[in-house]
């Protein structure tokens, strides 16, 4: 099958008709539940990460997932350099973490957040689960790239954070 692209307003002809349109989709697809996730790597500075719910499990066979991270993501660049990340799933108790890695500037996003290695990427002690991938591909996707991951190990262990329009839910 050929690869195609998806066309993409130029910025220069992005006016307000496109931003609400844009506003429009995501508060759609704000209707989606979504697990909360961080994803984290390693850099030369020390580990880095960024809070993501674009995530998902891709294949059994072999065990892949599927990441989407903007493209202007300084984590993206980092990882991409590495080339292994980590798929940290958030507790119900984690939504400050989320936005600590969301919001604070990359290099600050660890400060007191516990964490250990595996497989030379940096795990969030208090996730509920997390898998350590190695890359193998990625796709252009708009504003965004698509990594495709192998996943090289697993844990889980408690009750996963829920995103839904726009605020942070817990499994009832």
């Amino acid at each position: 099958m050929p690869h195609s692209t998806v066309p993409r307003t130029p910025p220069a002809a992005t006016d307000a008709a496109t931003t609400e349109r844009q506003q429009q989709f995501r508060r759609v697809m704000g209707e989606l539940a979504a697990g909360v996730t961080v994803l984290t790597t390693t850099s030369p500075s020390g580990p880095v990460g960024m809070t993501t719910s674009a995530v998902t499990s891709l294949s059994l066979d072999p065990l892949l997932v599927l990441a989407c991270l903007a493209n202007r993501s300084g984590t993206l660049a980092l990882i991409r350099e590495h080339g292994t990340f980590a798929v940290n799933i958030l507790s119900d108790s984690m939504d400050h973490t989320s936005q600590v890695f969301a919001e604070k500037p990359l290099l600050e996003r660890f400060a007191g957040v516990p964490h250990h290695y595996e497989d030379t990427v940096p795990i969030l002690d208090e996730a509920v689960a997390a898998v350590t991938c190695r890359v193998h591909a990625t796709h252009p996707g708009g504003d965004h790239a698509i990594l495709i991951a192998v996943t090289t190990t697993t844990h889980q262990q408690g009750e996963p954070l829920l995103r839904h329009r726009g605020s942070y839910r817990r499994l009832a």
